[in-house]
């Protein structure tokens, strides 16, 4: 072996052992479940968080236009007794995407709302009748059109959702 030989030997092993100690850490990383991401990924910036008091909340902080999120709560009625349910949100249109920000609420397949986020009547809608052990899965889809402006301009839109029991005597919980 000459001196040039043994150099370009020193020289390979010393790239290899990094870039493969690399590969071995990315492979075992993957082969255990952890997460991917860079940094232009991350959450989806729509958040549909439920709270202890028959409520949720719906945040949109980033959306890209011609983007359609879906995010689902579950009301479940863990009473004995039938329970009457009512609906209503609590927000302001908001000013995100210039007003393009659309929202579709649905329950259980069926529409409830269809138009401008935060836009829906402030007033309590009555959504039907829940068997004792029953549920019934809310999904609501945020939307762009494909020609909206950039979103993320300006403050946050939100807006609150408030699912009430009118008949005493039944309880309920709910999960998002």
């Amino acid at each position: 072996m000459s001196l040039s030989t043994a150099s370009a030997v020193t020289t390979a092993r010393k790239f290899l052992l990094p870039v493969g100690s690399i590969v071995a850490a990315g492979l075992i990383a993957m082969f255990m479940g952890v997460p991917w991401t860079s940094a232009g990924e991350g959450s989806s910036g729509i958040r549909l968080l439920a709270d202890d008091h028959q409520g949720a909340t719906l945040t949109i902080s980033k959306i890209e236009p011609g983007q359609s999120v879906s995010r689902s709560v579950t009301i479940r009625n863990s009473g004995g007794q039938p329970s009457r349910l009512t609906f209503q949100e609590t927000g302001d249109p908001s000013p995100f995407a210039d007003g393009e920000l659309h929202l579709q609420i649905q329950q259980d397949n069926r529409t409830l709302y269809d138009g401008d986020f935060a836009a829906m009547s402030d007033i309590a809608q009555d959504v039907g009748m829940l068997e004792p052990g029953g549920s019934s899965t809310f999904t609501f889809t945020v939307s762009l059109p494909d020609d909206a402006p950039f979103a993320n301009q300006g403050d946050p839109a939100t807006a609150s959702y408030n699912w009430v029991n009118t008949d005493p005597g039944s309880t309920g919980s709910w999960s998002g």
